[in-house]
C-alpha cells in the first residue's frame, strides 16, 4: 500500500514539474519574444503586436505596445512641429535674400561706375549677411533633424586627409599631422563639414607656422578624435560658451561668424556622439567621441 501511495505521490510530483517546465519554457519564450518586439521598434520603428491572452505578461506585452503607440505619436507630433519651424525659418531666411540682392546690385553698378568709394567694402558685408544666414538656417535644420543623414561605414582617417589635402593650399606655412585610424558608421559629408570648422578654427587661431595635430583612437565601442592646436588656448571662462551660436571668443577671427563650431556641435549630435574642449599644452584640445553605431542606415 505504501509503496502505490508513493508511486502516486511520486507521479504527481514529476506531472507538477513538467508543467511548470513546460510554463517555464514558455514564460521564456515569451520574453524573448517581447524583448525581440522591443528591439525592432527601437531599431525599425515595428510596434509590439496586441496579445488577446487574458494573463499577466499579455499584460504586460499590451502595455509595451501602447507605450509604443505614444513614442510614435509624441514623435509625430515633434516631427510636425519641427517641420513648421524649418518653414518659418526657410520663409524669414527667403523675405531676406530679395533686399539683399538688390543691395548686391545697387553696390555692383556703384562698383562699376566708380562713383561709390565705400562699394567694395559694402559688398563685402553683404557677402557675411549672405554666409550668416545660410549657416543659420543649416544650423537649426540640423538640430531640429530635418536634414536626411546617410549613416554609412566610413574610414576617419580618410576623411581627416581630405580635410588636411583641402586646408593645405589656404595655410601653407601650417604644419599639420595625423595619426590613427577608426571606421564607423556615419555620414561622411556631415562629419567632414563638423571637422571641417573645428579644424579651420584651429588653423585661425594658431600663427603662420603653428601646428594642428590630429588624433584618432579606436576601440571597441566608440572612436575619438582629438584636434590640438599650440595657438595658446583660451581663457577657461570662455570654454563652456565655445560651441554656443553667435559666441566669438576675444582673440576670434573678425571673418568668424560665430555659427560654425555650433553647426559641428549639432552634428556630432545627430551621430549620437560628444564633444568637448579643453586647454591642452600649449593650445586648444577639441575631442570629439562618437559611438560605433549599428542598424542604423540612415536618421
Amino acid at each position: 500500500m505504501k509503496i502505490i501511495i508513493l508511486s502516486i505521490l511520486c507521479g504527481i510530483l514529476l506531472l507538477i514539474s513538467f508543467i511548470l517546465l513546460i510554463q517555464n519554457y514558455k514564460l521564456k519564450k515569451d520574453a524573448r519574444a517581447l524583448i525581440e518586439s522591443i528591439d525592432e521598434f527601437t531599431n525599425q520603428g515595428k510596434t509590439t503586436q496586441i496579445s488577446l491572452w487574458d494573463n499577466d505578461f499579455a499584460r504586460l506585452q499590451n502595455a509595451v505596445g501602447d507605450l509604443e503607440e505614444l513614442v510614435n505619436l509624441e514623435k509625430g507630433k515633434l516631427y510636425n512641429e519641427n517641420k513648421k519651424n524649418v518653414q518659418f525659418i526657410s520663409d524669414i531666411s527667403h523675405q531676406l535674400k530679395t533686399p539683399i540682392a538688390a543691395l548686391r546690385l545697387y553696390c555692383e553698378m556703384d562698383l562699376a561706375s566708380g562713383e561709390n568709394t565705400h562699394a567694395q567694402k559694402e559688398l563685402e558685408l553683404i557677402d557675411k549677411t549672405e554666409q550668416l544666414i545660410y549657416k543659420l538656417l543649416k544650423l537649426e535644420k540640423v538640430k531640429l533633424d530635418t536634414y536626411y543623414m546617410n549613416f554609412e561605414q566610413n574610414d576617419l582617417n580618410e576623411i581627416c586627409q581630405k580635410l588636411i589635402l583641402d586646408f593645405k593650399p589656404l595655410f601653407k606655412e601650417k604644419n599639420f599631422e595625423l595619426n590613427g585610424t577608426s571606421k564607423i558608421r556615419c555620414d561622411r559629408e556631415w562629419i567632414y563639414e563638423a571637422l571641417s570648422n573645428i579644424i579651420k578654427n584651429a588653423c585661425e587661431h594658431t600663427d603662420d607656422k603653428g601646428n594642428i595635430k590630429i588624433t584618432i583612437t579606436d576601440s571597441e565601442r566608440s572612436a575619438t578624435i582629438e584636434i590640438e592646436d599650440d595657438g595658446g588656448g583660451m581663457a577657461e571662462e570662455e570654454i563652456p560658451n565655445l560651441f554656443t551660436r553667435f559666441y566669438k571668443a576675444e582673440n576670434s577671427a573678425k571673418s568668424n561668424t560665430g555659427i560654425g563650431l555650433a553647426i559641428s556641435k549639432a552634428i556630432i549630435e545627430r551621430h549620437h556622439g560628444l564633444i568637448t574642449a579643453q586647454n591642452k599644452n600649449d593650445g586648444l584640445c577639441t575631442t570629439i567621441c562618437l559611438p560605433k553605431i549599428d542598424g542604423y542606415e540612415a536618421l
